[in-house]
């Protein structure tokens, strides 16, 4: 800084203190509310053509009348079992509740009490709890959204003795997340201040100095709030996190930045005395290196902005908080050292020549890495790299684990959990859609083929689709129950055709004395004849659905054969190979490789024989049925010829008698095929093949209407199969579970009924799956962004190329060694599944970016003492002088980053701890020995490419100072 405007800094130190306050007060006044805008901001961050996003608007259209945003259920349990009074006390909650569809954010109520046939859904099976859902019109992070669940909350409260009321669903977890956060932001604000005083009071026994850099920072955290928050409106995004690390990193770093100015200008007012040639001095001396390192943390946190992500670009606001502080610092806090004086230290007095003296600890290091360089290295490289291993990056997704088990959400998550299983709270929501309407016999039995296979598959506990509603076949149109109303239809008949054989007698008897009981017969025959014939026409269809399953069943068992062909192929290829080299028959690795094939083989060969009984089962099967059609045929024709006989009884009674004969004939067949159908039945069943039939007039019938409604569009372009999960939505199972699900719906679906069918997964854990890739592609692109604009800013600073080289490795050896211990401590000793996925991408940009603020406090030092051929002296020196303030700077940082492991996020926790362990271990072990011994290493290659002009433009190390560092290092 030029020294004209620090003296005129110095004459204005009041003007720019009453600046400083009134623009806090305006930005107080005038600029919006950033908590409140974190509260109505959706925390996902997914982007908008992310596939399960598309996948939700695509469902939201099937029904928008009756489509929810987002939902609430209550949760109602009792461990002993559920009384009469609790259900009658729940039904007329749900009666009140559904007073409110429509109304406030309302706009819809499921549960036993409004449709009855889904009973099963909302009580469980041990009778202990009992659930009904509240769907809202709008999202979970919207105004009216929350307030309504306020409201149902109250109206679920004055439950029966003994009974538990608990609110979960996307809704109220959102709500709950986010009263977490701002409870945990409290908490880290309140003990960030408390930290800070207590550190800065020990650093500088004065209760004058810690309220400098308080004063400093706490307008800028003011004055940066409004600032982000404004900034929304031109399409910034923020998070629950933007607050917690405004906090941290402005008090930490804006902190180390007002002690590096404090302590330089208690030394510099040690010399004479003169408060403004004192700060004069400062601020030409170390203004300058203020003014890089909080550089390093605005550059890195702006290019975060640059993420696609928008969590990780959430913490770009940040940026603008250290950049506020920047300028808080080179303005209010030396008009505030000028205000003060020598004052800032009482009750301390700064004598003449007393500086902050120099770390003797420091110096000791200092001396070890020049005499011993590699032997540090080797050292540090030998101990700490194991601890790398302990890094596997494990990451956990559970949303849940973020909030205060206490809350109702979780308590409701849990129940639901243990009750029902809790795939119920978060199902998978798959859009399929066609080119053509699946309104159709042939598209509807895909649907249910697809949705079979589903039911199929590991993770899964229940389908639900537009023909299986309920989450099972349905029963009327399962080939054994349409043959079992066959045959009872069938015994109808024979009992019909008896009862006229018995009553021939009697008619024959009566000839003479009318012939009116004769027009009736052959009415009621030929009713009969039209009857048979449909049941015929019911039977073809049952027929040809069988017959093109026996096709699929063939093209299957004509695959596995060829698969069994090859593998006894692969094995005698395994045979020759042995055969050719006999030593590797001893191998482990190909031992086995030889058990795997055999195995292999031998699940094959069971395989076709499987096959072969599902080919001989259709086999008996389908002639079965044909001989039930062919019967059916006969007795409808022996029926006519019944019918006509009877209408001509007078001239041919013995038409009639063969006509029923031959009715006779045709039930007998019909007989013979029903015994060879369930004969056959067994065989598929056991193959577990179900045999599915579905008539065109069964579409016209008002369940499966309902059911097309709910789970089809209009237009039958569009359709949506909800998946149950059997296991947590948060968890890896059931991200692999999502990938079956994809990978086996179009599987089923490539050559069906169904025209060129496209599948879009939408859920909690198709999200998940989502988050997982974008936000690892996007830390591995937004990282190395960081890190190369870092070595830019180091290189322009120090004047060279290696030097800011080493020390961003040195960074990055300390990353993965802090995650080592941070996943060891959190994974392996507290038992979580993994890290929160979000912790180590922040852990890394901190740790970077604040961590090198320590690199160039003692390269800044080191550049500064440097003259040709005094590599180790220069760095004796920085580090004899600048070691105490790197740990001050380091223990106020971790202060800062500590307050977040008790804010009770569990995200925060860790991160928290990251940072701590982090700058910790950077600070002392990396900034006291590895950065030193690879400078001496180095030499004076260390201002490569810039060593000529450095040559010519410095003096010398005197002959007094390499001695009395030879001293030292001897």
């Amino acid at each position: 800084m030029t020294e004209r405007f620090v003296r005129g800094l110095a004459r204005a130190k009041w003007i720019v203190l009453i600046a400083w306050l009134v623009i806090t007060v305006v930005a107080i006044l005038g600029l919006p509310d950033l908590q409140s805008i974190v509260r109505k901001t959706e925390q996902k961050f997914i982007p908008a053509d992310s596939e399960s996003v598309v996948a939700k608007q695509m469902l939201e259209q099937i029904d928008p009348e009756s489509t929810t945003k987002s939902s609430a259920i209550v949760v109602y349990s009792r461990e002993t079992g559920l009384t009469k009074d609790d259900q009658a006390w729940l039904e007329k909650k749900a009666a009140e509740l559904r007073e409110l569809s429509g109304k406030e954010g309302f706009k819809s109520v499921q549960s036993a009490y409004d449709t009855p046939e889904l009973a099963t859904k909302f009580r469980s099976k041990d009778g202990t709890t009992e659930m009904f859902i509240v769907g809202f019109d709008r999202v979970e992070n919207d105004t009216i959204t929350q307030e309504a669940v306020d409201k149902l909350n109250g109206k679920v409260q004055g439950a029966p003795a003994g009974s538990k009321v608990s609110l979960t669903g996307s809704a109220p977890i959102a709500k709950d997340f986010q009263k977490s956060s701002e409870e945990g932001l409290k908490k880290t604000e309140l003990l960030t201040v408390g930290l800070v005083l207590i550190i800065l009071f020990i650093v500088f026994r004065s209760p004058v100095t810690p309220f400098i850099p308080l004063l400093t920072i706490g307008m800028s955290l003011v004055i940066t709030r409004g600032l982000v928050a404004l900034a929304t409106n031109y399409g910034m995004p923020v998070s629950s996190f933007t607050e917690s690390f405004l906090i941290a990193v402005l008090f930490g770093a804006g902190t180390d930045y007002c002690i590096l100015l404090i302590q330089r200008f208690r030394e510099e007012l040690s010399r004479d005395g003169e408060k403004v040639e004192a700060l004069v001095r400062t601020m030409k001396s170390v203004g300058r290196t203020v003014a890089f390192s909080s550089s390093t943390v605005f550059v890195a946190f702006f290019l975060i902005g640059f993420a696609q992500f928008g969590l990780y670009q959430s913490a770009v606001g940040v940026s603008i908080g250290v950049a506020v502080t920047l300028i808080a610092g080179l303005t209010l806090t030396p008009a505030l050292l000028m205000i003060f004086g020598s004052a800032t230290f009482w009750p301390s007095k700064v004598k003449s020549g007393q500086g902050h003296g120099e770390s003797r600890l420091w110096t000791e290091m200092a001396s070890l890495a020049a005499r011993r360089p590699v032997a540090v290295l080797l050292v540090t490289v030998i101990v700490l790299a194991p601890v790398t291993l302990l890094f596997e990056g494990k990451r956990s997704f559970d949303d849940i684990a973020e909030i205060d088990p206490s809350h109702s959400s979780v308590q409701g998550f849990r129940q639901v959990e243990h009750a029902f299983g809790s795939g119920e709270v978060f199902p998978v929501s798959i859009a399929l859609t066609s080119s053509g309407s699946m309104r159709t016999p042939e598209a509807l039995a895909a649907i249910e083929t697809a949705s079979a296979s589903l039911s199929q598959l590991e993770g899964v506990q229940e389908v639900r689709s537009a023909i299986r509603p309920l989450g099972e076949q349905l029963a009327d149109l399962t080939v054994p129950n349409q043959l079992t109303q066959a045959t009872e239809a069938l015994d109808e008949m024979k009992n019909g055709v008896d009862k006229i054989a018995d009553g021939l007698t009697s008619a024959s008897g009566s000839i003479t004395n009318g012939q009116g009981g004769i027009g009736k017969l052959a009415s009621g025959l030929r009713t009969m004849a039209a009857q048979t014939t449909k049941a015929k026409e019911g039977l073809d269809q049952i027929y040809g659905g069988l017959r093109d399953t026996a096709k699929g069943s063939d093209q299957v068992a004509g695959g596995l054969s060829q698969s069994a062909k090859l593998a006894d192929s692969m094995s005698g290829d395994l045979q020759k190979l042995l055969k050719a080299h006999p030593e590797l028959a001893e191998d482990a690795n190909v031992k086995a490789l030889l058990g795997k094939q055999q195995g292999l083989s031998g699940g094959l060969k069971d395989l076709t024989k499987g096959a072969s009984a599902i080919q001989q089962g259709f086999s008996q099967l389908n002639p079965g049925v044909a001989g039930v059609s062919g019967g059916l045929g006969q007795l409808a024709e022996g029926q006519s010829q019944a019918a006509d006989g009877a209408a001509r009884l007078k001239g041919g009674l013995s038409e009639l008698t063969s006509g029923l004969n031959d009715g006779a004939k045709g039930l007998s067949d019909i007989s013979t095929g029903l015994t060879q159908v369930k004969d056959a039945q067994t065989v598929i069943g056991g193959s577990q093949i179900p045999g599915w039939n579905l008539p065109k007039e069964a579409l016209d019938s008002p369940e499966l209407q309902q059911a097309l409604e709910y789970y089809m569009s209009e237009d039958g372009r569009t359709t949506k199969v909800d998946v149950i999960l059997s296991v947590n939505p948060y968890s890896e199972e059931a991200l692999v579970t999502v990938d079956s699900l994809r990978d086996t719906l179009r599987q089923s679906l490539a050559k069906s009924a169904i025209a060129d069918p496209q599948i879009r997964v939408s859920g909690t854990s198709a999200q998940i799956e989502e988050l997982k890739g974008i936000s690892q592609n996007d830390f591995t692109r937004t990282g190395t962004l960081v890190l190369l604009g870092i070595f830019i800013l180091l290189m322009i600073q120090l004047r060279s190329f290696l030097a800011p080289l080493y020390v961003l490795l040195s960074l990055g050896f300390n990353y993965f060694v802090t995650m080592g211990i941070v996943e060891f401590i959190f994974v392996r000793l507290l038992g979580q599944t993994g890290l929160s996925w979000s912790a180590s991408f922040f852990i890394f940009l901190i740790i970077v970016a604040l961590g090198v603020d320590y690199s160039i406090f003692l390269m800044a030092r080191f550049k500064e003492e440097y003259r040709p051929g005094g590599i180790a002296y220069a760095m004796s020196r920085a580090m004899s002088t600048t070691g105490g303030v790197i740990i001050y700077a380091a223990v106020i940082m971790s202060g800062t980053f500590a307050a977040l492991m008790l804010s009770g996020v569990n995200t925060l926790l860790q991160i928290g701890a990251g940072i701590v362990i982090g700058l910790v271990l950077y600070s002392t072990v990396f900034m006291g020995l590895v950065v030193p011994a690879l400078a001496n290493l180095v030499g004076e290659a260390n201002w490569w490419p810039f060593n000529r002009r450095r040559r010519e433009s410095a003096p010398a190390v005197s002959g007094d100072a390499a001695k009395a560092h030879s001293v030292r290092t001897e």
